[in-house]
């Protein structure tokens, strides 16, 4: 095999010429703090043509490797750090990119896991001025299926096919699955190649084990995700991350980000078997790569070759598509919270109510009250789409707690909603939805219950004003026979009349029902409400 530049420094595309900028562009980039290194993505863009990458940069840092070890960042890698991130500093201001706005900074398990990331942000901040954002994995899948969806829609065979993407990362490894453009499953998996190591070396295996021990784990770990994949039907895999780049450039493909290339799972198979008889340093010196990327190598790709084969695929697919061209197209988008991502948003809480055996039929009536409700008081509460989409999908999820048992249900629904995967929400949305189901019935929000005084103060009136509309929504079908299918929003005065159009039967049950429910709703807007029944 030829030796692959991969290179420590630079994956470097063309320099910006003054031609190629045009008046209007300007320079936008992205650096991200990973297990194994710090990478930077520069691009420029006129904020609306998408962003063309021109300069792409890594080194090594150890950052994982302390965490997945020790709980904590070690003094010297934070110092390694700083010295990386100075040096990105200069070279961001050679393309002129230095307003703050123009320029995102993340950090992913290896910080985010770390017990002294506080003190680490911080040291990192006071030394080069970079704001390291944490992100977390709801925030990982969002942008890698927003990243990966075009190019399913653009290959051939894969518009509407079941396919398993996922990126083995140095902690965790980000599984997605799809059908045709819907979510099906999204869900980080505790497999990633520096966990895969620090086992190793924990139970101290000989090398002639390693590829067996890890096989093993990885089979254990992974063994979930066949259930979550459609039986009867064939997958196709798609394996994100730098390994299965490199893999690609040594057996003799060059996978750019925009298109997709077919590996075999048997070369690949064979060429993981191949670098597992090659010591670390026969690696870094073969493939000129740096001393994190040699050591994880073999572990990434047999965690790949392993996915494969457990979905019975006989082909890997690759691109050069990576979290930073993610995170740079991200940064052109006004707002995520468009039709069709909401939509995966609710897919994937359909999916979370079903297997919780919640009543659907009631619980898609509640959420579509919710929502009319909603948009009949937006000139009180003012609040946006991601709201609407919130409110909607805690009325998918509000009787999740039913399937623990009858008594103090809406605090399991808490419960099990915090501790269930929802694709696209961020840590913050997630606790929001469980908190707006929580009090969909009973005790109204207090300061004394924990979660909730945990919020901000913008955050905890957005709680009271949906769940209050969630308790108006949830009383209009006390029956659980869908009576009331329409309903208009009127202000009389401080009056809220809520009328219902074309009743399908008598209201008794839900107009007693609305006046214990309505409390909190009264108390949150500062309006009482009125039911009305129009001709039928």
């Amino acid at each position: 095999m030829s030796s692959i530049n991969a290179g420590s420094e630079t994956s470097k595309s063309e320099q910006p010429s003054e031609s190629s900028r045009g008046t209007h562009a300007y320079p936008l980039a992205v650096i991200e703090l990973g297990t194994s290194a710090i990478r930077m993505a520069i691009g420029e863009t006129d904020g609306q043509s998408g962003v063309r990458v021109l300069e792409q940069l890594v080194r090594g840092v150890s950052l994982g490797k302390d965490t997945f070890t020790d709980r904590e960042i070690h003094r010297k890698t934070v110092q390694q750090c700083v010295k990386v991130l100075k040096s990105y500093r200069r070279k961001l201001n050679e393309y002129q990119c230095t307003d703050p706005n123009t320029i995102r900074v993340v950090a992913t398990s290896a910080v985010r896991e770390a017990t002294n990331r506080l003190e680490f942000l911080d040291r990192i901040y006071i030394a080069t001025g970079f704001a390291v954002e944490l992100i977390d994995d709801a925030e990982i899948a969002r942008v890698t299926y927003l990243g990966v969806r075009p190019l399913l829609q653009n290959e051939p065979g894969l518009a509407d096919a079941i396919t398993v993407v996922a990126e083995v990362g140095g902690g965790n490894t980000e599984v997605l699955v799809l059908q045709g453009k819907d979510i099906l499953h999204s869900q980080p998996y505790r497999l990633g190649s520096l966990r895969l190591l620090q086992m190793l070396r924990q139970y101290q295996t000989i090398r002639s084990r390693a590829g067996t021990i890890m096989t093993g784990q990885i089979d254990r770990v992974l063994e979930p995700l066949l259930d979550a994949v459609p039986r009867g039907r064939e997958v196709e895999f798609v394996a994100l991350g730098g390994d299965m780049r490199l893999a690609c450039k040594v057996l003799g493909l060059d996978p750019i980000h925009s298109q997709l290339v077919r590996i075999g799972v048997a070369d690949l198979e064979k060429l993981t078997r191949q670098l597992m008889n090659l010591t670390v340093d026969r690696i870094m010196r073969k493939y000129h790569i740096e001393l994190s990327q040699a050591e994880t190598l073999v572990p990434a790709l047999l965690a790949n070759v392993r996915a494969a084969q457990l979905l019975g695929c006989r082909n890997v697919l690759v691109t050069g598509f990576n979290l930073r061209d993610a995170l740079l197209q991200g940064m052109l988008r006004t707002t995520v919270w468009s039709t069709d991502f909401c939509d995966q948003i609710i897919n994937s809480s359909l999916e979370l109510a079903r297997k919780y055996q919640v009543d659907l039929i009631h619980a898609q009536h509640v959420a579509d009250l919710a929502t009319q409700l909603f948009r009949g008081l937006q000139a009180e509460h003012r609040m946006d789409k991601r709201c609407e989409t919130l409110l909607y999908i805690a009325a998918l999820l509000h009787e999740t707690g039913l399937f623990v048992g009858t008594s103090s249900y809406h605090k399991h629904s808490f419960y099990l909603i915090m501790h269930s995967e929802l694709f696209g929400l961020n840590l913050l949305d997630h606790t929001l939805v469980a908190l707006i189901a929580r009090y969909h019935r009973r005790a109204a929000p207090k300061p004394t219950h924990e979660p909730f005084s945990r919020m901000d103060r913008d955050s905890r009136v957005m709680v009271s004003r949906l769940a209050g509309i969630l308790r108006v929504a949830v009383a209009l079908d006390h029956s659980c026979n869908q009576r009331v299918r329409e309903v208009q929003c009127v202000m009389e005065g401080t009056r809220l009349v809520v009328t219902v159009k074309n009743p399908a039967g008598d209201l008794s049950l839900e107009r007693m029902e609305l006046r214990h429910q309505a409390t909190l709703l009264e108390d949150t807007f500062g309006l009482s409400v009125l039911l009305r029944e129009g001709p039928r």
